[in-house]
């Protein structure tokens, strides 16, 4: 038994669309379509008489390509800017500023095993009646009560030795304490 594949024949879609369209009868079709043109109302005669031609036209107009809403998503890289954070606490803002103060910089402290806050005031020469004014706004979440080891501690001291801002950040969150003009504080996430 033969078990060869028989080569597919080569088939000329030109010559055999050649054939079909000369094998038309239009002289028919031609006595067929004005038959029928005739049976529309005039309203749509002139409808067609002008819809006709523009879609013609809109389908001879070469339009530009558009890229997918995906594609172009993908070719915009991603680009970094800086912004300007405000880091002054309501009681500095009103002051007039002379000359850049060492106490302007912001001091940092990461929490070891064993450590409180109050060892953390203590050790940095803050004002225990500053921590006092904390605890009274910490809220729930208890992040002042509750510090980890690695986390970090980041404070900022006005000119007279008062605690002006304290961040406690870790991994996931970090949670902001500044001080208003009237000496108390206020919580921020």
């Amino acid at each position: 038994m033969n078990r060869r594949k028989k080569k597919p024949q080569q088939v000329d879609y030109i010559q055999l669309a050649k054939e079909k369209v000369s094998a038309i009868d239009w002289t028919n079709i031609k006595h067929e379509v004005k038959s029928r043109w005739y049976q529309l109302p005039k309203l749509h005669q002139r409808a067609l008489y002008i819809l006709v031609p523009v879609v013609l036209l809109l389908l001879l107009i070469p339009f530009p390509e558009t890229t997918s809403g995906t594609d172009a998503v993908k070719s915009v890289e991603p680009q970094r800017t800086s912004v300007e954070v405000n880091t002054q606490s309501l009681s500095e803002q009103g002051e007039a500023k002379t000359q850049p103060l060492q106490s302007d910089q912001w001091k940092e402290y990461q929490v070891k095993s064993g450590d409180t806050l109050a060892q953390v005031f203590r050790s940095n020469n803050l004002p225990m009646a500053d921590l006092n004014a904390l605890v009274n706004v910490e809220g729930k979440d208890k992040p002042l009560s509750q510090i980890k080891v690695g986390q970090l501690v980041r404070f900022k001291v006005k000119e007279d030795g008062n605690l002006d801002i304290l961040q406690l950040k870790d991994s996931s969150k970090s949670v902001m304490f500044y001080r208003n003009s009237s000496g108390s504080f206020t919580k921020s996430k």
